[in-house]
């Protein structure tokens, strides 16, 4: 009778631990996954082929610096493996085709209100699956985002309910296209108008065109502010073509910063589309660029005030049926994104950080 009850707790006890191990394993597998688990468990499907995805907490800003950035898109491969899955998942990106493209931006002062829109056109292929990201970072500012998920190049399953298969999907934080901060920073990237390479090696924090916005969004409250970043980095293009980036604020600074013999230049202009505008580089671009761009500068004249439908209907006028993958509204006056997906500007989608 002792032997079986000194057996019962031994085999109590045996169990007792095992249990206790588990519960350790998987609360220090919590502590370190919990967040990226919880954004993950966040991937919604909006529409076909359009997702969203929340993310609070630490993905990886200060490490990203203190590591000192990266030069190229495959650079940041090993990071991310690195950070958001601490080693254990495997992200292999190759860089995506460059099809014709045609964005657009116009930063254009509120009606009835003090506040400003600015309107984007992402003109890529219309195909692959897009992300709107709402971050919330430890430190930095809460914004919304948007990842055309071609450019992340790997495996990836939003289907379903297998976690790992969804998990590099939060790579997509780290090449934001566009977005609004909740100081009213808003931002986007846009094709120059050639294929001249830049990069900048002056011994500063080394970043790609998505990796600075993602920095800017995180990081700077005025035009001026993201103006002085981008000063300070060394810039290295994303997929090997040059870029400019439009960029305004909650006060209606609106500027391009483009990059030309790798130095950077700053455009005062609230209307950017894919031709160069420094005079260092006249009339090249992709191309109907500068009369997209007319389009949207004769609008503001004769409208110098606009209301969210004029926008929609201006960013309709000038997108591509067959390449505009998403249009976006961004609004300083409620820090909200309105995004209207595939030219189809009858449906909305609209998200806010307040």
């Amino acid at each position: 009778m002792k032997s079986s009850r000194r057996i019962f707790l031994i085999i109590t006890v045996f169990f007792g631990v095992v249990l206790l191990c588990a519960a350790a394993v998987a609360g220090y597998a919590y502590h370190l996954f919990g967040n990226q688990v919880r954004a993950v468990q966040s991937v919604r499907e909006v529409t076909p082929e359009l997702y969203e995805m929340t993310y609070r907490g630490d993905y990886g800003i200060n490490a990203f610096i203190e590591q000192g950035g990266v030069r190229t898109d495959a650079e940041l491969q090993p990071f991310l493996q690195r950070f958001l899955s601490h080693g254990l998942l495997r992200i292999d990106a190759a860089a995506p085709e460059v099809p014709d493209v045609g964005c657009s931006t116009l930063c254009a002062p509120m009606a009835d209100t003090d506040g400003y829109l600015f309107g984007r056109n992402f003109d890529w292929a219309k195909k692959g699956n897009t992300i709107i990201i709402r971050t919330y970072p430890k430190n930095g500012y809460a914004s919304i985002s948007t990842s055309n998920l071609d450019f992340l190049g790997m495996p990836l399953s939003l289907e379903g309910d297998n976690l790992i298969q969804k998990m590099p999907v939060i790579a997509a934080i780290y090449v934001a296209l566009d977005g609004i901060n909740e100081k009213g920073l808003m931002v986007a990237d846009l094709f120059a108008g050639d294929k001249e390479k830049t990069v900048q090696e002056r011994g500063n924090l080394a970043v790609t065109t998505t990796t600075a916005i993602r920095l800017l969004l995180d990081r700077a409250a005025t035009t001026d502010e993201a103006i002085s970043m981008l000063a300070s980095w060394d810039m290295h293009s994303s997929m090997d073509w040059a870029h400019h980036i439009a960029i305004a604020d909650a006060t209606g600074h609106s500027v391009v910063v483009e990059w030309i013999d790798n130095e950077m230049i700053v455009t005062e202009t609230p209307a950017v589309t894919n031709h160069y505008l420094s005079p260092l580089r006249p009339h090249v671009g992709i191309g109907q660029t500068e009369a997209r761009r007319d389009t949207l500068c004769a609008r503001l004249a004769a409208r110098p005030q606009m209301r969210l439908g004029d926008m929609r209907k201006l960013l309709q006028d000038v997108a591509f049926e067959e390449y505009t993958g998403w249009s976006v509204i961004f609004n300083t006056q409620d820090l909200s994104a309105t995004y209207y997906y595939r030219t189809d500007f009858d449906t909305a989608y609209e998200y806010t950080l307040k």
